[in-house]
């Protein structure tokens, strides 16, 4: 594992911390952030399950009050199809008009789950008729099951998701399929707005690290078929930070670029508090509360309008809960921490206005390509590489010029003739990338200390202009990210850069272009992060950092608030307009102070 600092005392400005940029002899194009949100009176949303899970009609109430008290302004909810019509021509709305008509007296608002069809629907035979089926439905069943959904609830619902992860063997059977979710979605679209024009429709919640799903649902000519992206950025085991969650969307942003954009929701996202279906180990019940706010924040930044945590309850086994399982089902008695992590996030930040984010990393010059250095290509001979100023961060840059002509895993690797040497034990490598438009990946090959060759990637290269993409380097590395044989397969330093890789997004992708990349920097030092809000006159700045660091936070204000999601507050004088020492940790802290 990566080494951290314990302890450090930062007597330095957070908010003039951004990376310098240097001079450059060209123009240079700068990619544009992602706009973000001004966040509304109840910015944030939870996978209820309500209808479909708590079993008492005469008191849904009570899970839907504790839905309103966590400041939740959104839930998403299921229409599961099996239960509302078991057999063809009978209908059951009682659970799902109990659970609605609950959130919705709250003022709480609803995005219903169209799916889950019934075993008599589907073409499959081997489920039972009344029971669940997650087979593809039969598509003009599945248009009249919405149409009875969206006429009932049309006056109260107005945001609609066409299925949960089509993209998902496990919800779609027998294997996913983007052109037949493509048709059902065309169907589904148009019946909802027939009915109810102002509707949103939403695409079935996706995994946005592999755009191959949804380059073929819009090859398959769906893309003017959905009001809003909504994607499912799960990194768990790893934290928002390793996990790049600030990036997980920019794969998805490079397709929006291409065929048009579209408000991007998060409905889902989450930790276990325990083991659970995706993580066989989970994290404990403190560092699941400093997630949710972390990941939310972190969402918030890379412009994903609205997020949904999943779920509002432990399910058996599968502790993702902001509850507890208790007793069972109907037990909605002990709040986890992340229940107040939720709670203080929403009324902290509640109609806030998004200002700056900056760490207190230390970057230190890996490779500027200045000399450019001597590259041989490998075995696939897909491309060239060699200095360029015909798109410049610095002074050159690399071009890496590519042609993928099969239907196959195409890439290009670049090995270098004199390896680099990375300096200390960083935790990640920032790259400046002027990227394509499309959805292919670049990575980076480091030997280690044993002498192994590890990737890792940098993720999708995203739009044109100049933006910085990160790969970061701890923990254990998957097989197929081990290229080089035996070890450990974890990152021993020193290491050096032996090579450039880029790699097809997809293997139906076959084309040509152009990426240009530039300033290799290792990324060390304190981890830790300030993100800055306003409310009117108010300022919000939500500090957190793994590393367990202290930090002095400039103000123009004589005085500073911080709580947290503990109940832990406190009021701190500025001394020459900066506060003392702020102890920091993996809980972000809440410091709010006033402009004059």
């Amino acid at each position: 594992m990566i080494p951290r600092i314990s302890l450090l005392l930062l007597s330095i400005t957070l908010l003039a911390l951004g990376l310098p940029l240097r001079p450059s002899a060209a123009p240079q194009a700068y990619a544009a952030s992602p706009p973000v949100a001004l966040l509304d009176a109840a910015p944030w949303g939870i996978n209820t399950h309500l209808a479909t899970r708590y079993t008492d009609l005469d008191s849904m109430a009570v899970p839907a009050e504790l839905v309103a008290q966590s400041g939740a302004g959104w839930a998403r909810e299921d229409v599961h199809w099996w239960r509302v019509q078991p057999r063809e021509g009978v209908w059951d709305w009682s659970f799902t008009d109990a659970a609605f008509r609950a959130l919705i007296e709250r003022g709480v608002k609803i995005v219903g789950v169209l799916g889950h069809p019934p075993g008599w629907a589907t073409p499959f035979g081997g489920d039972a008729p009344q029971d669940v089926s997650f087979y593809a439905p039969d598509q003009q069943r599945f248009v009249e099951y919405t149409r009875a959904v969206v006429t009932r609830y049309g006056g109260y619902v107005d945001h609609w998701e066409v299925w949960n992860e089509p993209d998902n063997q496990l919800f779609w059977r027998p294997t996913p399929d983007p052109a037949a979710y493509a048709r059902l979605l065309i169907e589904t679209h148009a019946a909802i707005k027939q009915i109810d024009p102002q509707a949103s429709v939403l695409l079935g919640g996706i995994s946005p690290f592999d755009t191959r799903f949804l380059r073929g649902v819009a090859e398959a000519g769906a893309w003017q078929s959905f009001d809003i992206l909504a994607i499912h950025p799960y990194v768990d085991p790893h934290s928002p930070e390793d996990g790049a969650l600030l990036a997980a969307a920019d794969g998805v942003r490079a397709m929006m670029e291409r065929l048009g954009q579209k408000p991007l929701w998060a409905t889902e996202v989450g930790w276990s508090s325990g083991p659970g279906d995706r993580d066989r180990v989970g994290v404990d019940e403190d560092t699941q509360a400093n997630y949710l706010t972390r990941a939310m924040l972190l969402m918030w930044r890379a412009g994903i309008e609205r997020s949904f945590w999943y779920a509002l309850k432990d399910d058996p086994g599968n502790p993702y809960g902001l509850l507890a399982l208790g007793s069972g089902r109907n037990d909605y008695s002990r709040p986890k921490p992340a229940y107040r992590a939720f709670q203080t996030l929403s009324r902290q930040l509640a109609g806030a206005e998004f200002v700056s984010m900056n760490d207190l990393f230390t970057r230190e010059e890996v490779l500027s390509f200045e000399p450019f250095g001597r590259w041989t290509r490998g075995d696939q001979r897909n491309g060239t590489l060699n200095s360029s100023l015909a798109a410049s961060h610095s002074q050159l840059s690399a071009a890496l010029h590519y042609n993928f002509p099969t239907l196959q895993n195409d890439y290009v690797v670049f090995t270098r003739q004199q390896p680099a040497p990375i300096p200390g034990t960083p935790h990640k490598l920032g790259l400046w990338v002027y990227g394509d438009g499309s959805a292919n990946t670049l990575k980076i090959w480091l030997r280690d200390a044993e002498g192994e060759l590890l990737q890792y990637s940098f993720g999708a290269v995203g739009t044109k202009g100049w933006h910085q993409l990160y790969a970061t380097l701890g923990g254990e590395l998957v097989a197929w990210d081990r290229i080089s044989q035996g070890g450990n397969g974890k990152l021993d330093f020193p290491a050096s850069v032996a090579a450039f890789v880029l790699d097809d997004g997809s293997d139906s992708f076959v084309g040509r272009g152009t990426v240009y990349f530039d300033t290799l920097s290792a990324v060390g030092g304190p981890e830790g992060y300030d993100l800055r809000a306003r409310r009117g006159n108010t300022i919000i700045d939500v500090l957190w950092s793994p590393d367990q660091i202290a930090a002095r936070l400039p103000i123009a204000a004589a005085q500073a608030t911080s709580s947290d999601h503990h109940g832990n507050t406190s009021t701190f004088s500025a001394v020459e307009g900066v506060l003392p020492p702020i102890s920091l940790s993996e809980t972000p802290r809440f410091i709010t102070h006033e402009t004059p």
